[in-house]
């Protein structure tokens, strides 16, 4: 397992879309995926789908292809799927499992907020506040302090990210830049982290639950 962990380590720090992101969002992706075994041959990703999940090659070998053209192989300490985590948005290309592969998933959903009460999302809900924006407007900026969580509730936005100029990390700095691309605007669904924290003051035990459920689905797999 610990050879595995390095592994998806490394392929994200390689991967030009992930290598940017916070050192603790690459320990949450580490910890929280799980492995998934494809015979030869079978798709595991196909062009056109909406993406949803995003995978670390182990073994095996995959072939890569864009309407039916061959483009080229990937081998083991490759990310899959990339942009599937960072944007909603279409497969771009179709991956096949040119041996049997193993490899590490984890969905763009975590559902780490599927078992909260009601009334705690009921009071979330009654503290969102609706901030509307203008098109070119920027939502986030890469570098400012993140102490705000948003929700696109309308609209459409882009993102766009400049490479660091130092090794500097602080897991409170946005990563990137969240610009509004729509020409009616968009609307956002706004709450402070303060107010998010006491709201969800168990928290940590949600997380912790979700990774013990991640934790079981590997030994299951490695069982069977």
């Amino acid at each position: 397992m610990w050879y595995s962990r390095e592994l998806i380590k490394s392929a994200i720090l390689d991967n030009d879309f992930m290598k940017n992101l916070e050192v603790t969002q690459i320990k949450e992706i580490v910890d929280c995926m799980y492995p998934e075994e494809y015979k030869t041959g079978s798709i595991i990703i196909r062009e056109g789908d909406v993406g949803s999940t995003v995978y670390v090659l182990e073994e095996g070998c995959v072939e890569v292809s864009r309407e039916n053209k061959f483009l080229s192989t990937l081998t083991p300490g490759k990310v899959l799927g990339e942009l599937a985590i960072l944007y909603n948005c279409k497969r771009t290309a179709t991956i096949k499992a040119a041996t049997d592969c193993k490899l590490w998933a984890i969905e763009r959903h975590v559902p780490i907020f599927k078992d909260l009460p009601e009334d705690t999302l009921i009071k979330i809900s009654d503290v969102l506040e609706e901030t509307f924006y203008a098109n070119g407007d920027y939502i986030i900026r890469q570098g400012a302090r993140g102490d705000t969580f948003f929700i696109i509730s309308k609209g459409t936005v882009k993102v766009t990210m400049k490479m660091p100029n130092s090794n500097e990390e602080n897991d409170d700095l946005r990563t990137a830049n969240i610009i509004v691309d729509d020409p009616d605007g968009v609307s956002a669904l706004v709450i402070d982290r303060e107010t998010f924290n006491q709201l969800i003051s168990n928290l940590d035990e949600i997380k912790s639950k979700y990774k013990d459920e991640v934790l079981d689905r590997r030994r299951r797999t490695t069982s069977s």
